[in-house]
């Protein structure tokens, strides 16, 4: 351990926060525009002297808790650190970690600028989105990831007008279980094993316009001849934040409505007149 140059009232760890993209350069100039200091990130861009002085903290804001909950658990008992599980996905979990971490930190004036950079954030971005979610509204999206994607990708997805039909639950902690049920309602289905037969079988079943997973299962969205759009650590689109919304919405955009899918799905000149 190290201690810190300074230490402010608003100092904050993003712990299991892995940057993937640069998805984490999407949200701190948020908390920048708060005064909010992130003191450590653990591990997406994460710095030894930084990691050393996490200590002093005021508060972790657990990205994936499926990961990392426990060292969340072992500084509140240690250091007397509060932690709050939260998602940089979708604008609606964006403004609640926003206003979750502002009212954790106990601060009125701070909740007070939390709630004017909301309306300034959101206001912008539903004027660049009206087209997208125009595009995207009703289409049916079947999801397989795991962890806290597998609930906060469908607020995100909520978000532009879309239905999560199916969503996978490998590891998902109980948390995550009780949010996807809550989101995906009585008749979404929550996957517990998702081979290719299996996913192909509910892409079936829910006529899914669309797969959501990591690139392994790009093939299966082959398979059944429907767009793919890669949501794992392997991705190269930073999803995070207001601004990784506008990015999203634009991936699923030009997925869903590539010209290659008319194609796909027209039989072989082969087949013709069989």
């Amino acid at each position: 351990m190290c201690e810190p140059e300074y230490t402010t009232p608003y100092d904050i760890n993003l712990v299991g926060e892995y940057n993937i993209a640069g998805e984490m350069w999407n949200v701190l100039p948020l908390f920048e525009k708060l005064g909010i200091r992130v003191l450590a990130k653990i591990t997406g861009d994460a710095r030894y002297k930084e990691v050393c002085s996490a200590h002093r903290a005021k508060l972790n804001v657990m990205i994936c808790s499926k990961a990392l909950l426990n060292m969340g658990r072992k500084m509140e008992e240690r250091y007397g650190i509060p932690y709050t599980e939260e998602s940089f996905y979708g604008v609606e979990d964006m403004n609640r970690c926003l206003r979750n971490i502002a009212q954790k930190l106990g601060d009125s004036d701070l909740q007070e600028k939390v709630e004017k950079l909301i309306v300034q954030e959101t206001l912008a971005l539903d004027i660049v989105l009206a087209p997208y979610r125009d595009r995207l509204k009703g289409k049916r999206v079947v999801l397989y990831t795991g962890g806290v994607k597998s609930w906060s990708i469908i607020s995100a997805a909520k978000d532009l007008g879309m239905e999560v039909v199916a969503t996978s639950t490998k590891k998902s902690t109980e948390e995550d279980r009780a949010r996807i049920k809550e989101l995906l309602g009585e008749d979404g289905i929550m996957l517990e094993k998702g081979n290719p037969q299996e996913i192909l079988k509910v892409i079936a079943e829910t006529n899914a316009d669309m797969l959501i997973a990591g690139g392994r299962n790009q093939y299966t969205a082959l398979k059944a001849r429907i767009p793919f759009l890669d949501i794992n650590q392997e991705r190269h689109h930073a999803y995070a934040g207001y601004s990784g919304m506008i990015e999203m919405a634009r991936e699923l955009d030009e997925a869903i409505y590539s010209p290659v899918w008319a194609q796909v799905r027209k039989p072989a000149p082969w087949e013709v007149g069989v």
